[in-house]
């Protein structure tokens, strides 16, 4: 099914992600977060492992025991993974800490791509009033602010050092949007430059430099980060579907692609629609 569904929106390759485990993180537990991962693990790569040209499913490494972390990630990456997906956000042990070295290490070692997806941070936000007649908001601020959450791990992983220690690990923000970016880089940048005296570690680059190197970000239709380009370059976007969620585009990707990106010059088209997720994910063109 998925297939022909991919045939029919005009997609050659996806990126899965597993939408259950969206909110495993919540559970205080880490051997059972890391019990549901390794199943999940198995049974993913074994459905979609034959398909390398069309699917790349992410596995999931839960953070909360770093050391089991670690292991999993090495595990998932001889089973054939290209991806694992880590919560979004840790506040208690948040990702510019050191603690992290020795993940960051094997995911750069092993090529995966961290993925950080919208609504995995550690916390249950869903709020109670989440689709009833009575809502006071819950719902929209709920949706709003956990897009605005894609802008911590990016700033934490420049800030940290972590991109400039580990300069072959690459990551992807995910199903947060991507108007963001550019205020976030520019705002990184401002601050690097006007008080440099204060900011430790002392960074190689900018901020916007080291994003643009290993950083990258997905959307489905936001034209505003298209309107953008001039800050954060095309080579850190990625298009998505969003497939198959109310939210997505499918199955009308072309039209949504053709209205969003009105304007847009064929090389950054080319490169955000396709060109730049062959590359990272290392689909066959």
């Amino acid at each position: 099914m998925r297939l022909a569904d991919q045939e029919r929106d005009g997609v050659g390759g996806e990126v899965i992600y597993p939408n259950q485990s969206l909110f495993l993180y919540n559970s205080p537990d880490p051997g059972y977060q890391m019990s549901v991962a390794r199943a999940y693990n198995d049974w993913a790569i074994e459905l979609f492992g034959a398909h390398p040209d069309r699917f790349v499913p992410v596995g999931i490494v839960p953070v909360a025991d770093i050391r089991a972390a670690v292991a999993e990630a090495t595990r998932v990456a001889r089973l054939g993974y290209r991806a694992i997906k880590i919560p979004i956000t840790m506040k208690e042990r948040p990702y510019n800490l050191p603690d992290y070295e020795p993940l960051w290490s094997v995911v750069e070692e092993a090529g995966l791509v961290l993925s950080l997806h919208a609504f995995t941070s550690e916390e249950d936000h869903y709020p109670e009033d989440w689709g009833t007649e009575e809502g006071v908001g819950g719902g929209l601020t709920l949706m709003a602010l956990s897009m605005v959450e894609g802008q911590d791990p990016v700033t934490r992983l420049i800030s940290g050092g972590v991109l400039q220690r580990h300069p072959r690990l690459r990551f992807v923000v995910v199903e947060c949007g991507a108007g963001w970016l550019a205020w976030l880089l520019y705002a990184l940048d401002e601050q690097v430059k006007k008080k440099h005296m204060w900011i430790r570690p002392k960074l190689d680059l900018l901020p916007s430099e080291f994003f643009r190197r290993q950083g990258h970000v997905t959307f489905g239709d936001d034209p505003v980060a298209l309107r953008l380009l001039d800050f954060t370059g095309s080579g850190c976007l990625l298009w998505g579907s969003d497939y198959p969620h109310d939210e997505g585009t499918f199955p009308h990707s072309r039209e949504v692609i053709d209205r969003i990106f009105r304007g847009v010059a064929d090389e950054d088209r080319r490169k955000i629609v396709s060109e730049n997720a062959a590359r990272l994910y290392r689909f066959a063109r």
